[in-house]
């Protein structure tokens, strides 16, 4: 991939949410967003897309990364809520600096900011299956902006509010527009290869908290 960030949008180009939340691990991250630290796996792109796309009928010995036979691991990921259909699983990773959420499909970590950024600063971004596109910043526990960037007004937000120091000129894609900003504003890359790895992985079976 050429870019540090804006891959995402190409990779999860049926909706995803990418987070970043500067000094936590991404284990904390998860925590913030609602997790049970006893229920975070560490689990492959692969793996999630398998629990994602399985059939409404589908049976959990037909998950090709599970070994059938052991049967801890499979009933530790039922406690956990993987085979249980959850209405999002949230991979999370880390960057010199920063911990990273990405969520294909969901938008969990939009709903929980105030978290996230408690005694720090974080910052996000969704993309509906639809194509609606958001972009927010949270800080000491405090949403500052949350809006889409083609309607500034359209938000969660103080009239007029936006991220600062991202100015959207419409000369691309918003969600791509504000993953360049992240990239030139934080100076973070992420190897896309490096998130098909097993990754600190929690599952959320409602959407919001």
């Amino acid at each position: 991939m050429e870019n540090g960030l804006r891959w995402i949008a190409g990779v999860y180009d049926v909706g995803y949410t990418f987070t970043l939340c500067e000094g936590i691990t991404p284990q904390e991250l998860l925590v913030r967003m609602g997790a049970d630290p006893s229920h975070i796996h560490e689990l492959t792109e692969d793996a999630v897309a398998e629990l994602q796309f399985r059939p409404e009928d589908g049976h959990p010995s037909d998950l090709e990364f599970l070994d059938r036979e052991d049967e801890d691991l499979v009933a530790r990921l039922k406690e956990a809520g993987f085979l249980s259909r959850p209405d999002a699983i949230v991979r999370a990773g880390a960057v010199p600096g920063w911990a990273y959420a990405i969520e294909n499909f969901s938008c969990r970590a939009t709903s929980c900011l105030e978290a996230l950024s408690r005694g720090t600063r974080a910052y996000t971004v969704f993309r509906s299956g639809a194509g609606m596109q958001q972009v927010g910043y949270a800080r000491a526990g405090e949403v500052l902006a949350y809006y889409e960037p083609q309607n500034p007004s359209h938000g969660h937000t103080t009239t007029q509010a936006t991220v600062p120091g991202f100015t959207y000129t419409g000369e691309e894609i918003p969600d791509i527009a504000f993953l360049r900003f992240l990239e030139q504003e934080l100076g973070i890359y992420i190897a896309w290869e490096e998130t098909l790895a097993p990754l600190p992985t929690a599952a959320f079976a409602r959407a919001y908290p």
